[in-house]
C-alpha cells in the first residue's frame, strides 16, 4: 500500500457475510493453507518505507535538532579543505613532521592564543572573510573584489602576504626582526605558515627558554593580525 500514490483508507467488514472481496480473500487463504509446500515470501521492508522514529507527542525541540545533526552528512567545504592542505604542507615543510587535521584544529584553541586570534584563524580556514567574489554581485561595491594597490583579486593570502602595500612589507619586516631563533632560518611565509601558528613547537635545550621562544614565535606569526 505504501507504493500507492493515492490515499488508502481502511474499513471493517463482517466476515463470511457474502462480501465479494472478503469471500475471495478467504478462498485464497484456504488455498494457501492446503498447499503441501509453502510459498517463500519476502517479508523484508524496503529501506525507503522502513519508517521509524520518536512519537510526536513526546518529541522535544532538543531531541529533534539532535537527530537532524546526527543524520546530516558532514560537508567538507572546498575552501576549508584547501586551507587545511596548505597548513599541513607548511607544517611538513618547516618541522618535517606530518600533522592530522584534528590536531591542527585543537592547537588553534590553545589558551596562549587570544580569542580574537582564534576567531581570525577559524574564519580564515573556512574562508568566511568578506573578500574576493563576495563583492561581485553587490551593486556599487564590485570594485571591492580587486586590490586597489596591486589590481589583483583580493584573497586572504594576497592581503596578508603578497600585497605590495607598504604597510604589509613594513609589518613583515618588523616581525622578521623579532624572530627569536638565531639558529633557525626565517621560514617562507604563506597562508599555511600563518594558519599553523598553533602547532609551533621549537625544540630547545632549556624548557623555560623553549616556552619563551615558542610564545615569541607565535607572536611573530600573528604579525599581520
Amino acid at each position: 500500500m505504501r507504493y500507492q500514490s493515492v490515499k488508502t483508507t481502511m474499513k471493517w467488514v463482517k466476515g463470511h457475510d457474502g462480501v465479494q472481496r472478503n469471500e475471495g480473500s478467504d478462498a485464497l487463504a484456504k488455498q494457501g493453507a492446503n498447499k503441501q509446500t509453502p510459498d517463500t515470501l519476502n517479508l523484508e521492508i524496503p529501506p525507503e518505507f522502513d519508517v521509524q522514529g520518536v512519537k510526536l507527542p513526546t518529541l522535544t525541540q532538543v531531541t529533534a535538532y539532535k537527530g537532524i545533526l546526527e543524520r546530516r552528512e558532514s560537508e567538507q567545504y572546498k575552501t576549508t579543505e584547501k586551507n587545511m592542505k596548505l597548513t599541513r604542507t607548511a607544517i611538513k615543510r618547516i618541522t618535517g613532521e606530518a600533522e592530522t587535521d584534528a590536531t591542527i584544529w585543537l592547537n588553534t584553541q590553545k589558551k596562549v592564543i587570544r580569542p580574537i586570534i582564534q576567531q581570525f584563524i577559524y574564519k580564515t580556514m573556512h574562508g568566511t572573510h568578506l573578500v574576493r567574489k563576495y563583492w561581485r554581485n553587490i551593486d556599487g561595491y564590485e570594485e571591492q573584489e580587486t586590490c586597489s594597490t596591486c589590481n589583483e583579486t583580493e584573497s586572504m593570502h594576497h592581503i596578508m602576504v603578497q600585497c605590495r602595500e607598504n604597510s604589509t612589507h613594513l609589518i613583515w619586516k618588523l616581525v622578521k626582526d623579532f624572530w627569536p631563533h638565531r639558529n633557525i632560518p626565517w621560514p617562507n611565509i604563506d597562508l599555511g605558515t600563518i594558519l599553523r601558528c598553533g602547532c609551533i613547537n621549537m625544540q630547545l635545550e632549556s624548557p623555560r627558554r623553549q616556552n619563551q621562544h615558542q610564545r615569541k614565535t607565535r607572536i611573530t606569526h600573528w604579525g599581520l593580525t
